[in-house]
């Protein structure tokens, strides 16, 4: 089963669960990003592909203004009902392609794209579109997932995946792709940014059961909601007992299991 992730409909999909589940497992990975770069009351900044906000709503409480950005609706419109139930007045949205950005050059003092910029159809263009909107001497952080080998809570995922599905081809290292941290550094670099690093940052997952972790990631990822979404329920129970049954092996008595990401940090010349 082939799944587009560059494309809208996974994502508003499972933005629901997105916004229960995954917002908070990614809280570690928005708190480091944030760390690299001095915001202070008078910044300005970009979310790009910002999802149910997690970077958005946790940096508005420092920084003048945010601009969230999202081609899924179903993210933005969670984002705007959260913009409107809590009175949060900094942040503006705009439901969109963050290849083409409606922001006038040198807007922005920082950009950030957590887990989003790394399925852009064409990345370069989403890194020229962030350099023409920052400021000369804005700050850029972008994150993306490690290889599958250095994340044990992404194998078991992907593994309880494979197990239900047999025929799906078992993941492999993408050397061109922004696992690499090499590679990063280079595509970021040839976009123009000065002062490139990729800087690892590995963040756990608490496991308090195998049938609530389960229940979890089913609700906030992509993959595992599209495969569910193809069956029909008893379809489905059958194949969770088989996920399930995969997980109590693998993970055993494990209670934490951490996923490691890269964070790209450049300067605009």
């Amino acid at each position: 089963m082939g799944i587009d992730l560059s494309s809208h409909e996974p994502w508003d999909l499972v933005a629901k669960g997105y916004s229960e589940i995954t917002m908070a497992v990614f809280q570690g990975y928005t708190d480091a990003a944030l760390a690299m770069v001095n915001l202070d009351s008078q910044s300005r900044i970009l979310d790009l592909a910002c999802g149910p906000g997690t970077l958005a709503l946790t940096a508005a409480k420092d920084v003048d203004q945010v601009k969230a950005v999202d081609f899924s609706r179903e993210m933005i419109g969670i984002l705007n009902h959260t913009l409107e139930s809590e009175g949060i007045k900094n942040i503006e949205t705009w439901c969109g392609d963050g290849q083409a950005l409606p922001f006038e050059d040198n807007s922005f003092d920082a950009a950030f794209s957590m887990f989003g910029l790394m399925f852009f159809p064409d990345r370069m263009k989403g890194y020229r579109e962030i350099y023409r909107t920052l400021k000369p001497g804005g700050v850029v952080v972008i994150s993306s997932w490690a290889p599958l080998s250095d994340s044990p809570l992404q194998q078991a995922v992907f593994g309880a995946l494979r197990e239900m599905m047999p025929s799906m081809p078992k993941p492999q290292q993408n050397v061109e792709s922004l696992e690499n941290p090499e590679f990063f550094r280079e595509e970021m670099t040839k976009a123009g940014f000065k002062d490139v690093r990729i800087e690892p940052v590995s963040c756990g997952t608490e496991i308090t059961s195998i049938d609530s972790f389960w229940e979890d990631t089913v609700k906030g990822a992509a993959p595992l909601v599209m495969v569910k979404n193809s069956m029909t329920e008893e379809q489905w129970r059958e194949k969770s007992k088989i996920a399930l049954d995969y997980l109590q092996k693998t993970i055993g008595d494990s209670k934490n299991l951490s996923a490691q990401a890269w964070l790209g940090y450049g300067v605009k010349g």
